[in-house]
């Protein structure tokens, strides 16, 4: 959510250096303008949310949201002006599962460790100003209880804590553990399930796999020219709605639709962290070229190892919340164009930017969770095909060794990714 904001800077590690009460009344701004803004060429009726009324339900009134106006300058983030521009976003906001593929590399734990050494003494070396306001960014926005009555207030006596709140979310929308451990809870505890009952997609991961392997194998017999296309797309619509109808139970009502923003607002503020050579990555020597290479990095000085496929999760994060919103917007359905997945618009033709993204997606999401989705129709004979290309996508620059330790057994469900050994915990 705040890389949107963030990309209207010459810089965009600028949008550190604005005020922390300035970037949360942004968020305010944006969830109230969110039934305005164009979905697809057409006005979201917000139907995808589970109630049409939950931004008017939760929002500022607009005379109020006026005296708390955001005020953010781009070419001076420092300062605040009550006539700027709202900036506001051009989506509704990320989606929930953006914020579970982010936080599954481990960068939240990381920029903890990172934030708790800042605070507490000097182990860091000298760190520049604009380092030192990225940490009061962090710790006030992730690391504190919200202002008072503001969207994001998504912390109280009843949930106390926000790594559970998020894992909650988790857990209820995908069926989907985080791939490490709590810090301080003992191994096995999942508070996050507690009072969930039969509200969680615990069929979500199966369900979109089989969603990814219908698409693939149309992908891949897409000019066939003899036999009959394995892939039936009224199957492939099948799928897409029962994904569709998965999450929008989840949503009835508007539940999730704070939590979601909060949390996807959240995420993309790590992100934004090691998207770049920030200043906090170039004080700790961390420059690289990629963000998983960066957050290995900044690891290292910490003490904490990320995800083993810390790359792929970042490079899904993005189109996976495409598919999703995608999906729960219906375009997808049997009524709709579910071939669309994996077919061009002319037949002979090239692959739309749909069919490449999703192509991506499913080498992402192999590589990521050790499932193969692509696997080869027969050949001549009996005998099959071998795949084309390898389980796991080739990692461009060799990433520090997780220690093993056991996995903690959180509950029936496997992580959709593969656990690091100690992704938060000090090594």
């Amino acid at each position: 959510m705040y890389r949107y904001l963030a990309r209207q800077f010459p810089d965009p590690a600028r949008i550190f250096l604005v005020h922390p009460i300035q970037l949360s009344r942004w968020l305010e701004v944006a969830w109230a303008a969110a039934p305005q803004v164009p979905v697809l060429g057409k006005s979201p009726a917000t139907a995808q949310l589970g109630s049409t009324t939950v931004i008017a339900d939760f929002d500022v009134p607009e005379e109020l949201l006026k005296t708390l106006e955001p005020g953010i300058l781009l070419n001076d983030p420092g300062n605040w002006q009550q006539t700027a521009d709202r900036h506001t976003a051009p989506l509704l906001w990320d989606h929930l599962v953006y914020a579970y593929l982010i936080e599954s590399t481990g960068v939240y734990e990381i920029i903890a460790k990172i934030l708790a050494r800042i605070v507490r003494g000097e182990t860091l070396g000298k760190l520049r100003p604009e380092t030192l306001q990225w940490a009061r960014v962090m710790e006030e926005l992730l690391f504190r209880s919200p202002p008072l009555f503001s969207i994001g207030g998504v912390e109280s006596k009843l949930r106390d804590d926000d790594r559970i709140n998020r894992r909650n979310a988790y857990w209820r929308m995908f069926g989907f553990d985080l791939p490490h451990a709590v810090p301080g809870l003992p191994p096995g505890a999942a508070p996050w399930k507690a009072d969930v009952g039969n509200g969680a997609n615990t069929a979500f991961g199966d369900r979109f796999r089989e969603l990814l392997t219908q698409v693939w194998t149309g992908y891949e017999n897409k000019i066939n020219q003899v036999g009959a296309n394995a892939t039936d797309a009224q199957y492939v619509g099948l799928l897409a709605e029962a994904l569709d109808d998965m999450l929008g139970n989840r949503r009835q009502g508007g539940l999730l639709s704070r939590e979601e923003l909060t949390y996807s607002a959240g995420m993309s503020l790590c992100d934004l962290t090691v998207a770049s050579d920030t200043p906090v990555v170039q004080d700790l020597q961390a420059t690289a070229t990629s963000p998983a290479e960066r957050l290995a990095k900044l690891g290292e000085r910490v003490g904490v190892v990320p995800a083993p496929r810390a790359r792929e999760l970042f490079e899904l994060s993005d189109p996976m919340s495409a598919l999703l919103w995608g999906i729960e917007l219906g375009l997808f359905n049997p009524n709709a164009a579910p071939e669309s997945l994996y077919l061009p618009d002319t037949i002979g033709g090239p692959p739309t930017t749909l069919n490449i993204e999703v192509n991506r997606i499913i080498d992402l999401w192999q590589s990521a969770t050790g499932t193969r989705i692509k696997i080869p129709t027969a050949g001549t004979g009996a005998a099959a095909r071998q795949p084309a290309q390898p389980l796991r996508a080739p990692v461009p620059t060799p990433l520090p060794a997780p220690v093993p330790t056991p996995a903690p057994t959180a509950g029936p469900a496997k992580p959709a990714f593969a656990p690091a050994g100690v992704n938060g915990h000090r090594v």
